[in-house]
Order: structure tokens, then sequence, then C-alpha cells
């Protein structure tokens, strides 16, 4: 109880673990005097069955009335105790589903850790700059209208498709990871087990209208996009893996839908509702192995061989523990600067998240005493609307295909601008 007040206290939620704890154990207690009222319940059928097998007297009749008597009252303790449950359903458990994931002891406490920093820092004293609306309106790569709608042209819609190409020989090739092709739509089950709120629109997108499923169904379609967190979910939830089978290594490049978050500024790209992303999924046996630490590792390096080849200068962050999400024990972040901004910008990410996801959506492997369940890393390694954002107020007058990335970009010839 102390060291999960203590780290949700460190996350700065707002939540009364004590508080929470009384309710729960109230709930369970409430389940176990159900469970007792229906085995009372059974042992006054099976009596009354029995009476009624045996000669009919008296004394018999009146003990199958009073035995009657009996079963209603129950009956009656049992519907309403089930109401009840049903009404801290609502409210108990959503409660308790809402609490984070514990906090990796590598997670910095109160401000984020630099891991490493690639290239000249730039000058913050500059004066302020264009935005990358501005400039790729100006050099005719880009067509802004807001978050939701936004059209990449010529070199920068080259770009995007060749980056995620580079992006796929880079992680493919240097983690042999198997590339697949996710679904872009996703249930509030996989949703809520994300930790999300399914019923926010502000979460995830609601498909309204959806006519397989009620306006009101607790198990709604969501417009996720086919390389994001829920779509892998989606493919693992309520499987039995095949122990053999771990590490799971899994890369998708495609489309990622996300609302923009009601209280932030929007700023061009890098508030994009709709991106084409780099989104990697692993997992292994136990989150508590060098395995899963030494795969961690690896795949940081691994996309940090990546940013190598797209621009001069980023860094490598270890955000702290109130930055996480509720789902995150760890996460290193990847960012480039953004002189318009004067900030560094997040466009990728891998997150630790041990065994947060396997518990809530009962993904399990077969082990000698029973099923256990597998620790997850995961991340949007590379988000192109923020890269190319950055890149474009970088260099405001020209923008120049890295050359590892030109090599996999179609020529402009073959493709409508």
């Amino acid at each position: 109880m102390e060291k999960l007040q203590e780290e949700i206290a460190l996350r700065g939620m707002d939540i009364d673990v004590v508080q929470l704890k009384n309710s729960w154990e109230f709930y369970r207690q409430m389940n176990m005097d159900k469970r007792a009222l229906e085995d009372r319940l059974a042992e006054l059928k099976n009596s009354k069955k029995q009476l009624k097998r045996s000669e009919q007297t008296s004394e018999i009749q009146q003990e199958l009335h009073k035995l009657g008597l009996q079963q209603k009252v129950i009956q009656e303790d049992i519907k309403t105790m089930k109401q009840a449950i049903w009404d801290m359903d609502d409210n108990v458990v959503r409660r308790v589903l809402k609490l984070p994931n514990n906090l990796d002891p590598r997670t910095p406490i109160v401000e984020s850790m630099v891991l490493r920093s690639v290239g000249n820092a730039p000058d913050s004293s500059v004066p302020e700059s264009r935005t990358h609306v501005e400039i790729g309106t100006r050099l005719g790569l880009l067509k802004y209208q807001n978050p939701m709608s936004y059209y990449l042209c010529n070199k920068a819609a080259l770009f995007e498709l060749g980056v995620l190409a580079h992006a796929d020989r880079v992680l493919i090739d240097g983690d042999n990871m198997l590339k697949v092709i996710g679904t872009d739509f996703g249930r509030s089950l996989v949703v809520e087990g994300l930790g999300l709120d399914h019923e926010d629109p502000m979460s995830a997108f609601l498909i309204e209208n959806h006519e397989e499923v009620e306006r009101d169904s607790s198990n709604r379609m969501h417009l996720i996009g086919g390389a994001c967190l829920p779509s892998f979910l989606t493919l693992h939830a309520k499987q039995l893996i095949n122990p053999n089978d771990f590490p799971l290594k899994y890369l998708a490049t495609g489309r990622q839908y996300t609302p923009s978050p009601a209280d932030s500024a929007l700023c061009g790209l890098f508030t994009a509702c709709q991106a084409s992303v780099a989104h990697v999924f692993t997992m292994v046996k136990d989150g508590k192995s060098e395995e899963y630490r030494t795969l961690f590792d690896q795949l940081v390096d691994n996309v940090c061989r990546l940013y190598d080849d797209l621009c001069d200068h980023y860094r490598v962050v270890m955000k702290s523990a109130p930055q996480l999400e509720p789902w995150e024990s760890l996460r290193v972040s990847f960012e480039l600067w953004s002189p318009s901004a004067k900030r560094y910008i997040e466009v990728g990410h891998l997150s630790a998240c041990g065994d947060y996801f396997s518990k809530r959506l009962l993904i399990t492997y077969q082990t000698s005493t029973g099923r256990s369940f597998p620790a997850a890393i995961t991340g949007t390694v590379l988000s192109v609307p923020r890269l190319l954002g950055c890149l474009l107020e970088q260099n405001p007058h020209k923008f120049v295909i890295p050359p590892k990335v030109a090599e996999l970009a179609p020529s402009g010839d073959c493709v409508a601008v």
C-alpha cells in the first residue's frame, strides 16, 4: 500500500488508495456474501427435494412451508445484492482499473534525464523563426487546414514513403522484426484494456451509428489505425501464446489516429490527429528478466541508428514519473528541436509496460505449473508529421530528403503531386 501510494504521488495522480482499498474489500465481501447466499439457496432446494420424496405428513408439510419461506427471503436478498454489486461495478471496478502500472526502478522521479545527445545542440537565443506550416506552405510541400485535415505534397509526400521504408529496413534488419499489418478499427474492450476511457471521444475516436453495434453498447468500434498499440493488442487479446514463440517482435508502418487533447495549443503537424508512423510491439515471458531489459536497450539503440540517418541533431530522454502514461513503467523519448516552439518535440518513443496489458486482456502462455502473463515493450518510434515539421523548421529555405531516405523514396515522376 505504501509503495502504491508513493508511486501514485510521483505520477501526480489524485487517487485515495486507502479509500479505494476499503471500497474494494467491501465489494469483495459483498460478492462473497452473495455466493454464500447462493450456496444456502442450493441447500434449501436440495432439502425440499428430499422432503418431497418422503412420506407426506403434517410435520413434513410444515417443514416444506418453512423452507419455502426461507427460499423466498434468500432469493429476494440475492436479487437486492446483485443490483448493489452491479452498481458498485461501475464505481469500484472502474476506479481500480485506473490504477497505474508499477514504475521501473530506472524511471527518474522528478526531472527527465537526457541519456544521449547526438550532434550540436541548437542556439536557443536565435530569434523566433517561422512555423513549419508557413515554411511548408511557401515551399509547396504542405497544405494544412487543421489537425484533422492536411496534405503532404511533392518532396514531402516522397519523404513520407521513403522514411517509412527506411524504418522497415533499419528495424527489421537490425532487430529481426516481423512486419505486420494491423487492423484500423478496435473494440472498446481493447481501448479500456489499454487504460483509456473508451467512452471519451478525446481518448479514442468513436465510430458513430455503426450498424453492428448499438449506440449505448459498452463495446463499440473505434478508429485507431493499423500502426498503433490498440491494433497490436487486438491481435493478442485473450490469446494463449506458445512459449516457444517468445520473444515476439513486430513492426507496423501505416496510419495512426489520435484525438488532439482538448487543452493543448494546436500547433500544426505536431498535434495532427492522423499520422503515418512506425510502431513496434514486442513481448517476452518475464518482465523482471535480464532478457526484458536487454531487449529494451537494444530497441533504443536500433531506433538511434534510424535517427542517425535522418537528422544532424536529436536527443534521447528518459521521461520522469509525472510524464508517463498510466500503462507505462518506463519511457524513452526521441526528440528533435523546434526553432519556432523553442523546445524539443517528441518524434518517437519506446515504453516498457511489463505485464500490465497481458493481465488486463488475458494474454497468456503455458507454463509447467499453469499459465503466466508476458511482458510488453512498445512504442511509436517514428511519427512522420512531427519529424517533418522539425526538419522543415531547421532548414526553412530548402527541404532536402536525407540520402538514406532518398534511396528508397519513389521518383517524383511517378507520383501525382
